[in-house]
């Protein structure tokens, strides 16, 4: 009898361990600030290679496009492609696309007694504040080679690579002053919003009869600096991924005690508006922007809150 209550004790104390035993970890996810998840083959790249943080959220969902066939994702900053055969992540060279496009190369002056790095391959250097964050950030791998020597764009400091390009924010903390500039966004918006549409066979709907739609909302600028001007990109969608066309969208605006309501206009035939802000808005201050999508009899088919900040 001795040895049977030993035995159940033990059984006891195993099942009792195992019930406290910690569950297996989720698979870790991403969705961005629109809603839109990075794609599982992205997911790891994108969370190594600094995240919402130097890559910016995710715009599009994973599609093929172009004579490769290779799986495209488009991020803020960057584009991803991913080669089906080989299993590799490729990033876009949209710094040699965005160079290609500037009329004019004006030379920046560049800080005296810093430490350089020189490119045999492009016969370019990078240094400076600029050479630490390519070293910090795997810059080989997601930046490439500079294609360029430092330049005044639009009155700032930049420096082209072969997939990106650099940004020199003096006014910005510290940890935020070298910036990867918007050129997924950019390049997204020029070139491949319509074949984008075109590959999710996508057919507009309009708003009568719909009761519910998906809306998405995401800012040019989640930091917005002094001088520029915050653009405003929302779309609506059916549950089935079809564009809403005819929708009115209200904006209700957000900030310390301050509060203001716009209507944006009615979704166009891509299911989209495209909306500057021309609010001024205090620096330091986190601006909240809740959106509601209205059908022509005034019932409100979906939501969406969307944030940035002010520094300058």
């Amino acid at each position: 009898m001795r040895q049977i209550g030993q035995v159940w004790w033990l059984v006891a104390l195993a099942v009792l361990l195992a019930a406290c035993s910690p569950a297996p970890d989720p698979v870790p996810t991403a969705v961005g600030r629109n809603g839109i998840p990075v794609a599982p083959e992205f997911l790891e790249f994108y969370n190594q290679h600094g995240g919402r943080r130097l890559l910016g959220d995710p715009i599009s969902e994973l599609f093929v496009a172009g004579e490769n066939g290779r799986a495209l994702q488009y991020f803020q900053n960057v584009r991803l492609e991913y080669d089906l055969g080989t299993r590799q992540i490729v990033v876009t060279p949209l710094g040699e696309w965005a160079l290609a496009g500037l009329r004019e190369l004006v030379a920046a002056p560049t800080p005296v007694n810093s430490v350089v790095r020189t490119f045999p391959e492009t016969q370019y250097t990078v240094q400076d504040e600029f050479l630490t964050f390519y070293n910090d950030h795997d810059g080989e791998i997601l930046l490439g080679r500079p294609i360029s020597g430092q330049l005044n764009v639009d009155d700032l400091r930049v420096q082209y690579f072969e997939n990106g390009r650099l940004e020199w924010r003096p006014e910005a903390p510290t940890d935020l002053r070298v910036q990867l500039s918007p050129l997924g966004q950019a390049h997204f918006d020029g070139e491949m919003r319509f074949t984008y549409q075109e590959s999710r066979d996508a057919r507009p709907v309009s708003s009568a009869g719909i009761t519910a739609v998906n809306l998405e909302a995401y800012v040019k600028s989640p930091i917005l600096y002094g001088g520029e001007t915050q653009v405003l990109y929302v779309t609506a969608q059916t549950p089935g991924g079809d564009p809403v066309t005819d929708l009115t969208v209200d904006l209700v605006l957000t900030y310390g005690a301050e509060s203001q309501i716009l209507t944006l206009g009615a979704t166009d035939g891509n299911g989209q508006i495209t909306f500057p802000l021309t609010i001024s808005v205090p620096p330091g201050e986190h601006v909240t922007m809740n959106l509601q999508a209205r059908s022509r009899d005034g019932r409100v088919l979906g939501e969406t809150v969307v944030t940035f900040r002010t520094w300058w």
